[in-house]
């Protein structure tokens, strides 16, 4: 009987699906710590950096965002 890479009942599907959706959102998470870090220190560093300081954070946290909605939407993210 050969493999297809599915759990038989399913029962290890979900438990699988858990264990990523957990690491996803744990990565989620850092990455939205290091945006909240990156703008530390901002008073040190001059103005007329600020806008790119602050178009980087933008980014990290619409791509953090991104994550999150696949996640709540049940999207893997793989197939398409």
């Amino acid at each position: 009987m050969a493999s297809t890479g599915q759990p038989a009942g399913g029962e290890l599907g979900p438990a699988e699906s858990a264990d990523g959706v957990t690491k996803r959102v744990q990565e989620a998470e850092e990455a939205v710590r290091r945006c909240v870090d990156a703008l530390e220190g901002l008073d040190d560093v001059p103005v007329s950096e600020h806008v790119a300081r602050f178009d980087a954070v933008h980014e990290a946290l619409t791509h953090a965002l991104n994550q999150a909605d696949e996640l709540l939407s049940g999207s893997s993210g793989s197939g398409s």
